[in-house]
């Protein structure tokens, strides 16, 4: 018999491409899976969409100032109403390849702790272009990608989120302390679809503001690990030269892209010394 699969879901009004995530989870090729809903009061449909699939839905509204970063809270809450010996949170706008959490899954049976799942970007606009570029420069760098499946054991030792470290650090904080226990990371090689939908540089400014009132939290915990993480010149980068040539439109608005979020996140950083 399969051991469960239990998959954890941070929603606020996420109606938007919720129903593809789910719709992807049930079409999974493993079929010992439950859905945990955790929701904060949506005001659109989501609860209902929820409820048509069948997950479990828990309404949490963390204790944080408006406009901060809620989902470690959200997915730590989840995890303790997980039946499964396995924990997985995924965002409501992912799509999940059919094999993919039988992937995970085996990869656990052969010694893995956790399991980092790749993701790709796709959406609407030019700016998906260069999100998707940057996305496809982070694979297989270990400095960007984080675990996103676990077994019920290494979750509960290691505690789960920090959620003091807000948006942007609590899931590379929770790579390091597996990694300090002597747990063991694989990777899966199947690809989570991100959809951006309309993704504009707006929003990837306010994305990035957000996450920059947080930085020093993670700096604070983690100082070394935090400047490699944030440094702006990666390895994938480098790695990667001969697909920024083959897409030279998307390596220009990737130019454009990259340094704007940097200084929205040294804003958001300023904003937080000065609130």
């Amino acid at each position: 018999m399969n051991k469960i699969v239990s998959i954890v879901i941070a929603t606020k009004n996420s109606a938007k491409f919720f129903e593809n995530c789910l719709r992807s989870i049930k079409n999974q090729s493993y079929n010992a899976i439950e859905i945990i809903i955790v929701d904060g009061k949506s005001t659109d449909n989501t609860r209902e969409v929820a409820k048509r699939y069948a997950c479990r839905v828990y309404t949490y509204v963390p204790q944080v100032k408006k406009g901060s970063f809620d989902a470690s809270f959200k997915r730590n809450y989840g995890a303790t109403k997980a039946k499964g010996a396995y924990i997985y949170w995924v965002d409501a706008d992912m799509e999940l390849p059919k094999g993919l959490v039988k992937e995970a899954v085996s990869l656990c049976g052969r010694g893995a702790a956790a399991v980092i799942l790749p993701e790709d970007s796709f959406g609407e606009g030019i700016w998906i272009r260069a999100k998707n570029l940057e996305r496809r420069c982070y694979w297989g760098d270990e400095t960007v990608e984080c675990p996103r499946f676990f077994t019920r054991f290494a979750w509960d030792f290691i505690g789960g989120l920090d959620e003091s470290l807000g948006a942007g650090g609590d899931d590379l904080d929770l790579y390091q302390k597996l990694l300090e226990r002597g747990f063991t990371v694989s990777r899966a090689s199947n690809i989570v679809m991100h959809n951006e939908g309309a993704l504009t540089l707006w929003i990837l400014i306010k994305k990035h503001f957000m996450y920059g009132r947080d930085t020093l939290r993670y700096f604070y915990k983690r100082p070394k690990a935090s400047i490699v993480s944030y440094f702006p010149i990666r390895k994938g980068y480098i790695r990667n030269i001969g697909l920024f040539a083959s897409r030279p439109v998307d390596t220009l608005l990737f130019l454009i892209m990259r340094p704007t979020e940097y200084l929205a996140g040294l804003l958001g950083l300023l904003y937080s010394l000065v609130s």
